[in-house]
């Protein structure tokens, strides 16, 4: 019961730190809405992987340990985010949008890998959407802080 509690409470933490980073981009009023969903995607996630432990085989906890290990490092970019982020109404800069943005192409490659799991795809259809996912977020990123960061001219 407490491991399906976690999951649901990890799912709802990681799309309210989507939807808040996603205008938390323009709006750096919204970081904290931001990031303390990101902890408590991350929270939940250790607590969810913790109460089906005893039930997963090696590869399993390897992964989850993994996962665990990416939700730990997204935390700490949120926090990084918050270090440069621009105060009053200036622009975002381009290191607090690289920071806010991996960790919204981290979430949308979690959204998608889990759906084509559930989806019962093959692995090799699972590894070829979380790559593919990642690339094009990438590139979505770059376009996102060119024109986000872009000085307008006069």
């Amino acid at each position: 019961m407490w491991h399906s509690v976690f999951i649901v409470l990890h799912a709802s933490a990681a799309v309210v730190a989507f939807g808040a980073g996603c205008l938390a981009l323009r709006r750096a009023r919204l970081y904290a809405a931001y990031l303390w969903s990101l902890l408590g995607m991350a929270v939940f996630l250790v607590l969810a992987v913790g109460a089906g432990w005893a039930g997963y085989d090696v590869v399993t906890r390897i992964i989850f340990s993994a996962l665990g290990g990416l939700a730990g490092f997204m935390v700490w970019r949120g926090i990084m985010a918050g270090r440069v982020r621009p105060t009053g109404l200036g622009r975002p800069s381009a290191p607090y949008v690289e920071h806010v943005g991996f960790t919204l192409v981290g979430l949308a490659d979690g959204f998608l890998v889990v759906t084509v799991l559930r989806m019962g795809a093959p692995g090799w259809f699972l590894a070829a959407t979380g790559v593919g996912v990642a690339v094009v977020g990438h590139l979505v990123l770059g376009a996102a802080r060119d024109r986000l960061v872009a000085i307008p001219v006069a």
